[in-house]
């Protein structure tokens, strides 16, 4: 190279604002990574629907599950999902999602259980008689929230 060509790209690169980020976005343009526009599947595709399961008492009054049950909401969802997927996998190797409702009641009423023998009895509110499962179903339609009638999954008395 030209020693005049040398001293003019020396000259750009010293002007060049943000030299190292240029430099970063060559470098990750070369190597397929968008950066911040990087490919995560899991966060590119919302559903226009989403559920929540909590428990709740005799009346359907959600509890404090972290002060009750030593976990939160997204735990019981969490586990009320996995023994879904159990069940319509061996009725059929179905999606969860199709789930009919004796099989949502019977994943509710396993998870109920479970949730019950970790139950902290100084903490649950005075009044309660029975702990209750609930899905409650979200969903985005026309731009406007809405939500469904809480469905009951299961009832255990204490």
């Amino acid at each position: 190279m030209e020693p005049d060509m040398i001293a003019r790209l020396q000259a750009f690169w010293h002007r060049l604002p943000f030299r190292h980020l240029t430099v970063l976005v060559i470098a990750l343009l070369v190597i397929k990574e968008q950066f911040p526009f990087s490919n995560f599947p899991m966060y590119s595709n919302f559903d226009s629907e989403a559920d929540v399961v909590y428990i709740a008492n005799q009346n359907g009054d959600p509890l404090a599950m972290d002060e009750v049950f030593r976990s939160g909401s997204s735990t019981a969802k969490k586990a009320y999902k996995k023994e879904l997927g159990k069940l319509t996998k061996a009725a059929g190797n179905r999606d969860s999602n199709e789930a009919n409702a004796d099989e949502r009641k019977a994943a509710g009423a396993i998870v109920l259980s479970d949730w019950h023998a970790n139950i902290k009895p100084k903490n649950v509110p005075s009044g309660t008689t029975a702990i209750r499962i609930y899905r409650r179903t979200f969903e985005l339609k026309d731009g406007r929230l809405g939500d469904q009638t809480p469905e009951l999954l299961a009832e255990k008395s204490l």
